[in-house]
């Protein structure tokens, strides 16, 4: 598995993620939704470690508070494909 990114990508990517949850209203996911996408697809994945993504540098864990983890903030998805945006968010945002 290659490096995590640098610190100014990881900071980049962050605001970027950010910026999308802030302007879509601060959506998140539920509690059962996190642990799920979390059991499911970040554990087992290769890039996982430590509760961070080594391909994108985020923290991904069981917090809530969205901020603290990009599984929560529902705006957000898997940069290797693996779970997706919130499938309501998806339905709200289509013209």
């Amino acid at each position: 598995m290659n490096k995590q990114p640098n610190v100014f990508n990881q900071a980049y990517h962050y605001t970027q993620a950010l910026s999308r949850w802030i302007k879509m209203g601060r959506p998140v996911r539920s509690e059962e939704e996190i642990m799920q996408i979390l059991e499911t697809y970040c554990k087992p994945c290769e890039a996982y470690e430590k509760g961070g993504c080594q391909s994108c540098g985020c923290r991904v864990n069981l917090a809530t508070t969205a901020p603290l983890n990009k599984i929560a903030m529902a705006t957000e998805k898997c940069p290797l494909g693996k779970w997706g945006e919130n499938e309501k968010l998806k339905n709200e945002s289509t013209p």
